[in-house]
């Protein structure tokens, strides 16, 4: 099945997502994705993305086969910036997969350690719980000045509701917006802005 999504296609297998966030090798599923903004991009680092997300997903899906999307960042490098895919089978267990953001080529796979029976159970079940695509969350918060999408997860919300948080990277001025999507609904919950002139994050409600 195919998905049309702002910067190209992204597929989803049976419609099931998950997101969650690797630290230090461990899988860890988040909380509110508003409360902990990430660091805003290197700036240099945009321009060098030519490959978009919805590319750097369906490779990582074709790499793995019988996949679900899990979770997307960009990764910047002195060498060349990286999207890090992670997908999961239907046992809930994870893999990483880093494809090139310059030109969309498959870079490697692994494993990510941590991962314990009850964190994969707990993870088929905010997969299951998602109605919401994650093209269709990227669709619904798209603004005048929309910039590149670096970064998708699907979180847990206060009472364990799945929740998308999607961050863009914009380019003038500098800074990252960060927006939680509802992902049975697909309401927009609220939005979040970091960097920029003060480098102080500044929520506001959408």
């Amino acid at each position: 099945m195919t998905h049309s999504a702002g910067e190209g296609q992204v597929r989803s297998r049976a419609g099931l997502v998950l997101s969650a966030v690797l630290a230090g090798g461990t899988l860890l599923v988040t909380g509110s994705a508003c409360s902990q903004p990430p660091p805003a991009r290197q700036p240099e680092v945009l321009p060098q993305v030519e490959a978009p997300y919805d590319l750097a997903v369906s490779k990582a899906l074709d790499e793995v086969p019988r996949s679900e999307f899990v979770s997307l960042s960009l990764r910047p490098s002195d060498v060349r910036p990286e999207w890090l895919v992670r997908v999961a089978d239907d046992t809930g267990s994870v893999r990483l997969v880093r494809v090139a953001a310059t030109d969309g080529r498959l870079l490697g796979t692994s494993v990510p350690a941590g991962q314990s029976a009850g964190l994969k159970k707990r993870t088929a079940e905010l997969v299951a719980a998602v109605r919401v695509l994650p093209e269709e969350a990227v669709d619904k918060v798209k603004k005048p000045d929309f910039g590149k999408v670096s970064g998708i997860a699907l979180e847990e919300g206060p009472r364990g509701e799945p929740v998308w948080s999607v961050t863009v990277a914009l380019v003038e001025p500098i800074r990252e917006r960060v927006y939680e999507v509802d992902a049975v609904t697909s309401e927009v919950l609220s939005s979040l802005t970091t960097g920029g002139d003060s480098g102080t994050p500044t929520a506001t409600d959408d």
